[in-house]
C-alpha cells in the first residue's frame, strides 16, 4: 500500500509567505469555494521575481496581493507570470497584475486560448450549452438551477489578458534564477497543463495534476462530450516518474509534500476504484447523475454536483473506451452507460 504524503511545512496563513526552498515563497490565497484556498510560488528572479499563477479575481485576493507587493518583493518587478492552465483560480488575476509590472505571461497554447475563450464566452463558458448537457445525464431542474446559480461567471472573472504571450511546451527549459526548471504537461484536468520540474534543486511545482490529500477533478465537459479525460489524466501521471522520488512538491492546494511516487500509485488506485463503483452502477441502464452516490459517499451542494457528474462521466467513458460499458441515447432524452 503506498505511503502518505509527508508534510514539511504547517498550514499557511492567507496573506502571510513561507521560504520553502531557497528564494523560492509560497502564497496561500483564499478561494469563495468548498476548496478555500490556492497555493502560488514566487521565484526570486536575478532582478526580479517569477510569478506561478495568480489567485481567483476577489477584493479580498487583490488586498492580499497589494500588502506582498508592498512588504514581499523588496522593490522588485515580477518580470513573468507563467500560468500552469487556464482555471480562474490560476489565471483570473494575471491580467490585473499585467497592469502593474511590465510581465509577460507564459502559457501552454491551449491553456492560453482556452483561457481567451472564457473570458469572451467561449464552448465551456457557454453556461446554457452545460445545462442541457446536465439534463441529458439524468439532473434535476432543481439541481440546474443551483448549479446555474452558484457557478460563475468566467466572463466577469478573468481579468483581460494580453493579445500577447509566451509559449511553452512539454520538455521547454525555462531558465529562473539561473536553474533550469523543465516543462512536463499534462491532461485531463485541462488540455495541457503545465508543471515545473527542477531536477538540480529536486522540487516539482505540480500544479493541479498532482495533489497530495484530494484527487484532482478530471471531467468531461459538455463541447466535447465522447472524450476520455480520465484516460488522458493516468497518462499523464506516468510522465512524473521521471521526477525523483524524494523531491520536494509545490501543488496548488493543500501544502508542500514529499512521496510523489507514493502519491502517483495512490491517486492510480483511487481511480481504479472509481472505475469498479462506475462499473457495478451500470448493472442496469444508469445516467451519470444516478452513478454519483456509488462513487462520491460525501454530501454535494449544488456547485460541487456539477464537477461530480463530469467526473461520474469520465470514469464511464473510460470504460466506454474500454469495451466494458454500451451508452445510449434513450427515448426521455437522457442518456444511458450499460454493462457489456
Amino acid at each position: 500500500m503506498p505511503k502518505k504524503p509527508k508534510y514539511p511545512f504547517a498550514v499557511l496563513e492567507f496573506g502571510k509567505t513561507r521560504e520553502v526552498a531557497p528564494d523560492i515563497f509560497w502564497l496561500r490565497m483564499p478561494l469563495p469555494f468548498a476548496l478555500n484556498h490556492i497555493n502560488l510560488w514566487l521565484l526570486k528572479d536575478r532582478d526580479g521575481w517569477t510569478l506561478v499563477d495568480t489567485g481567483f479575481n476577489t477584493n479580498e485576493t487583490r488586498d492580499f496581493w497589494t500588502s506582498y507587493i508592498e512588504e514581499l518583493l523588496d522593490g522588485k518587478e515580477i518580470k513573468r507570470i507563467i500560468v500552469t492552465h487556464f482555471h480562474p483560480d490560476h489565471v483570473s488575476l494575471a491580467g490585473w497584475l499585467l497592469k502593474r509590472f511590465e510581465a509577460s505571461i507564459w502559457m501552454t497554447y491551449s491553456e492560453w486560448m482556452q483561457a481567451q475563450l472564457n473570458r469572451f464566452g467561449g464552448p465551456t463558458a457557454d453556461i446554457d450549452a452545460r445545462m442541457i448537457f446536465y439534463r441529458s445525464h439524468g439532473m434535476t431542474q432543481n439541481s440546474v438551477n443551483g448549479y446555474r446559480a452558484k457557478r460563475p461567471d468566467f466572463a466577469k472573472i478573468i481579468t483581460p489578458l494580453p493579445h500577447q504571450f509566451v509559449r511553452i511546451m512539454d520538455g521547454d527549459v525555462i531558465k529562473i534564477n539561473g536553474d533550469d526548471w523543465k516543462v512536463i504537461t499534462g491532461a485531463g484536468h485541462s488540455p495541457e497543463h503545465a508543471a515545473l520540474w527542477c531536477e538540480e534543486r529536486n522540487l516539482l511545482i505540480s500544479g493541479d495534476q498532482v495533489l497530495p490529500r484530494i484527487s484532482t477533478n478530471v471531467s468531461v465537459q459538455s463541447n466535447e462530450p465522447d472524450a476520455d479525460p480520465l484516460g488522458l489524466y493516468l497518462s499523464s501521471l506516468s510522465k512524473f516518474k521521471k521526477v525523483q522520488e524524494d523531491a520536494l512538491v509545490l501543488p496548488s492546494h493543500d501544502r508542500p509534500f514529499y512521496g510523489l511516487h507514493d502519491r502517483i500509485e495512490s491517486l492510480k488506485e483511487h481511480h481504479e476504484d472509481r472505475l469498479k463503483a462506475a462499473y457495478q452502477a451500470c448493472a442496469q441502464p444508469t445516467t451519470g447523475t444516478e452513478m454519483i452516490p456509488t462513487i462520491f459517499n460525501r454530501e454535494l451542494d449544488e456547485h460541487q454536483l456539477g464537477f461530480a457528474l463530469g467526473e461520474a462521466l469520465a470514469h464511464a467513458n473510460r470504460l466506454f473506451f474500454e469495451g466494458r460499458l454500451s451508452k445510449k441515447f434513450c427515448d426521455d432524452g437522457c442518456i444511458r452507460y450499460s454493462q457489456l
